[in-house]
């Protein structure tokens, strides 16, 4: 028995060495500037190569459907932290390198909720982490469109969009690891991303119901490090370790939008560890036990989004200069 937990052991540590082989420590390093965001002289309209992905996915079951807050662990203290990397279409947005060298350095595992957009600007940093076992890689729209707004055309046009980016990018994940004599390396990437966050954590039921059709979880989350707010460090620690409780998602943004993240997580990572949590994708998570959903979208009550619909209306642009952002 000791000889075979050895040789499962050992055979994950292969799995994980792989994905990271195709890559130097250097070049998965956090680079200085690299989470600057910078705005465009005027939006990108364009889509991906190719306009619909290949593949469709079964619809959702029924106690998947709906706006999923946390899951209910029977009080296994499983948590997944969630990071949004947003890109509209008037800007190039950046990437937090340093709290992914924190994940890593910890071992934890992590949901990063792409742009379609955002996977298109960052070609290999999108592959970086979808080969890392660890992660698992969400949709976070083609450019970030608000679903309470949107046409039911362009929000199907948001989802398919950045589905065939992914499976673009998956594509060629498979030719890099395969060229590296480590076909392995792209196991860790689903042919299909299966779970979405809303942009502005907006949504309406026509959206949920095309979602679940599409057999694409709607996650949203039970707590908010609120870091896109440049906070202190400090304080997103201290309210992460205060409101996380078994089956927690934890919202942050790994676009640069964060402030003050990667240094929060220092802290947060530990000390949930030596409270006994683990650390889960959002898909293990939801694996762990009872989807906890609403009917409706929203931060921490009902209704407290709303306020985006008049900033930034389609949500695809920035608001133009003199107006709330």
């Amino acid at each position: 028995m000791r000889c075979v937990l050895l040789f499962l052991c050992l055979f994950a540590f292969a799995q994980t060495a792989d994905a990271q082989q195709l890559w130097t420590p250097a070049e998965l390093a956090a680079r200085p500037g690299e989470e600057r965001a910078g705005r465009l002289g005027t939006p990108d309209p364009t889509g991906p190569a190719r306009s619909e992905p290949r593949l469709a996915l079964p619809p959702l079951p029924q106690n998947l459907r709906g706006s999923i807050r946390r899951v209910d662990t029977g009080g296994e203290k499983l948590v997944a932290l969630t990071f949004d990397l947003c890109e509209l279409s008037d800007q190039r947005a950046g990437y937090d390198g340093a709290l992914v060298d924190v994940l890593r350095a910890h071992g934890a595992a992590a949901t990063f909720f792409l742009s379609g957009r955002w996977m298109r600007s960052h070609p290999e940093r999108t592959l970086q982490l979808m080969a890392d076992p660890r992660f698992e890689i969400g949709s976070h729209a083609w450019t970030h469109g608000n679903f309470a707004v949107l046409s039911r055309e362009r929000m199907r046009e948001q989802l398919d969009w950045t589905q065939a980016q992914y499976e673009q990018a998956r594509d060629e994940l498979e030719a890099l690891a395969a060229a590296k004599g480590m076909p392995e390396a792209a196991a860790a990437a689903p042919k299909s991303i299966r779970v979405f966050r809303f942009p502005y954590g907006r949504c309406r039921p026509e959206a949920l119901e095309m979602l679940a059709g599409m057999g694409l979880a709607a996650v949203q989350w039970d707590v908010n490090t609120m870091d896109a707010g440049k906070r202190a460090p400090e304080a997103i620690a201290r309210d992460v370790l205060r409101l996380a409780r078994p089956g927690s998602i934890v919202l942050a943004h790994g676009n640069g939008n964060g402030h003050g993240t990667a240094k929060a997580l220092e802290s947060i990572l530990p000390e949930l560890k030596a409270r006994g949590y683990r650390f889960v994708t959002v898909s293990d998570l939801l694996a762990s036990g009872r989807a906890v959903t609403s009917h409706e979208c929203f931060d921490s009550r009902s209704g407290d989004t709303a306020l985006y619909d008049a900033i930034f209306g389609e949500g695809v642009t920035h608001p133009r200069r003199g107006r709330r952002e």
